[in-house]
């Protein structure tokens, strides 16, 4: 970190009135929640995901703003961080995304299951029949016994709690570089392109192994089944457009908390392509429902009229908080709290405050972003909103 960051974590933090698209707005910054791996429930682990809400986050937030009981929504709420820590503190998680993936990792996260239920279901699961379907397209990442393990297993695995717990395990480990992983070597966070997969094992002189999927969903559901889980049955999730979330009673929720989509630095669709083969989905009938653009003024109308629905369902005096981070769009570095708070303005938010959390780069995030150097974030940049 830059020595003046370090500085101001030194001090305790720094608060002071700037200037943001012409408005006064108090601006916090320091080290408010410590981001490291592992941290935190062991379901949140259950998936690698790329751009993912830190649990610390939401975490802090809903306990500084939110009582026992109350109604937390996440409009953007991808693999659930928020909707998971609002039922884990005593509120009532509400989830909404477009994309089938969070929600169908979410749906893990929900009862607790229990490991001799996990054994025994993969004892139900009938292997025997020999699967070589489109194998041709997945000869370079699975081993052709893997592939047809993971064909009968999709086919068996119904919509319950331990078969949704298998499902979602079956997702983190599809791909990674390791043992543990089902495929040839590759990264575990993101799905590469079949070529690159395909040249990256050429290139290690490997060739994908038998990599029996049994033995390892039951290691992966005991590291992740460590933490038990509060159940909330009152929590809701919802494959719906944040903009039109009208499911939702105008004034019912206590508190927003959310991260929307990165302005075109994370690829969701086809950093994921394995997963939504796994599920059964279309991934380019997926992309044209996903909001993925480049174009600013097509990204800030889209934030925009989320955040006019932000406004219709949140109560009056309650608040919302949007967190974003630093990109580099077309050469020039954006900070993404000067879009959020002139659109607070538009869409009827009072702005209370900016909160600027430091952190490093995750390395992956510094591996992968497709704005080179600065298309990560290294910041945290949260937009504390409330509607009078």
């Amino acid at each position: 970190m830059q020595k003046t960051i370090l500085d101001i974590i030194e001090r305790g933090g720094k608060s002071e009135y700037e200037t943001i698209a012409g408005k006064q707005v108090l601006v916090e910054r320091g080290q408010f929640w410590i981001q490291k791996q592992r941290q935190g429930h062991s379901m949140h682990y259950i998936v690698p995901y790329q751009a993912c809400f830190a649990p610390q986050i939401p975490k802090f937030f809903i306990e500084k703003y939110s009582k026992q009981g109350d109604v937390v929504l996440d409009p953007f709420c991808g693999r659930c961080t928020t909707v998971f820590e609002a039922n884990q503190l005593g509120r009532i998680g509400f989830g909404v995304d477009v994309s089938p993936l969070g929600l169908e990792i979410a749906k893990a996260k929900r009862e607790n299951v229990k490991l001799i239920e996990v054994i025994n279901r993969l004892k139900e699961i009938d292997f025997s029949k020999e699967r070589k379907e489109d194998y041709e397209e997945f000869k370079n990442i699975y081993h052709p016994k893997t592939y047809s393990q993971l064909l009968n297993i999709r086919s068996q695995l119904k919509d319950t709690p331990v078969d949704n717990l298998i499902q979602a395990i079956i997702l983190g480990r599809l791909h990674g570089h390791s043992d543990a992983f089902f495929s040839v070597w590759t990264f575990n966070v993101i799905s590469l392109a079949k070529d690159r997969i395909k040249n990256q094992a050429e290139k290690r002189g490997i060739k994908p192994e038998f990599r029996d999927i049994v033995p390892r969903i039951i290691k992966k559901a005991k590291e992740v089944m460590s933490d038990s889980i509060i159940e909330q049955p009152k929590s809701r999730l919802w494959r719906a457009d944040s903009r039109k979330m009208g499911f939702i009673d105008s004034n019912s929720v206590d508190l927003i908390v959310t991260s929307p989509p990165f302005l075109n630095v994370v690829n969701y669709i086809d950093d994921n392509w394995l997963r939504f083969w796994f599920l059964g989905f279309d991934k380019e009938k997926l992309r044209k429902k996903l909001i993925q653009t480049d174009n600013l003024a097509e990204y800030t109308e889209f934030v925009k009229d989320s955040m006019k629905e932000m406004y219709r369902v949140l109560k009056h005096n309650k608040n919302c908080i949007i967190e974003v981070g630093d990109i580099k769009h077309k050469s020039k570095k954006l900070y993404m709290d000067h879009l959020i708070v002139p659109l607070a303005e538009q869409t009827g938010f009072e702005v209370e405050k900016v909160m600027v959390n430091y952190m490093e780069a995750p390395k992956i995030s510094r591996a992968f972003s497709r704005k080179g150097k600065y298309g990560g974030t290294k910041t945290n940049r949260c937009v504390v909103m409330k509607k009078l």
